[in-house]
């Protein structure tokens, strides 16, 4: 390494706010495509997700933890829970927090998507797309694998969306407002 050269938290800022972000627009690229009625433009696995999302969500905690200044009880007591959230994600503009909501409810809609049905995707088996539920087998045909199948992708992405949201935001280079710290 080179004399004088250290490395810190804001070395790798700019680094993993680029990889949240590209994440964030191809999630939002696959749930486009797949509310348009169009097939994915590119597959993605739950465990593919997480092993994205995991360093990149520990990096930020870890960010915030180090570069945002604690809050005493009384202080967050008058607060707000509402304040308080805002405050530890950083100066962000106004239009980004409304965009971080709505990201978060359609992560919200996802996750109620999983739990109804959207973490089944049947395999295909001889031929048979089939879900082997504690030895229910169940087959489908072309089309209800293709919904189902979609249904998956959308509940998977949209929920990690909100991980991905959180992380671009707060380690976006916004500019900085007086009072927002």
């Amino acid at each position: 390494m080179p004399t004088g050269f250290a490395m810190t938290i804001h070395t790798f800022k700019p680094i993993v706010f680029t990889l949240s972000l590209v994440s964030l627009l191809g999630l939002l690229t696959v749930n486009l495509a797949l509310l348009a009625g169009r097939p994915a433009p590119f597959e993605v696995s739950f465990l593919q997700l997480f092993a994205l999302v995991f360093p990149i969500w520990a990096f930020t905690i870890y960010y915030l933890n180090k570069t945002t200044p604690p809050l005493s009880d009384q202080s967050a007591r008058e607060m707000g829970a509402y304040r308080v959230i805002w405050y530890y994600l950083g100066g962000m503009p106004d239009w980004a927090r409304y965009m971080l909501v709505g990201i978060y409810l359609y992560a919200l809609y996802s996750l109620f998507l999983f739990v109804t049905g959207g973490m089944a995707d049947p395999d295909l088996v001889n031929g048979q797309y089939q879900i082997n539920n504690h030895g229910n087998v169940t087959t489908y045909t072309e089309a209800e694998y293709q919904a189902l199948h979609n249904q998956h992708l959308r509940a998977i992405t949209g929920f990690f969306l909100a991980f991905f949201a959180v992380s671009t935001a707060v380690l976006a280079p916004w500019p900085v407002r007086g009072d927002d710290r």
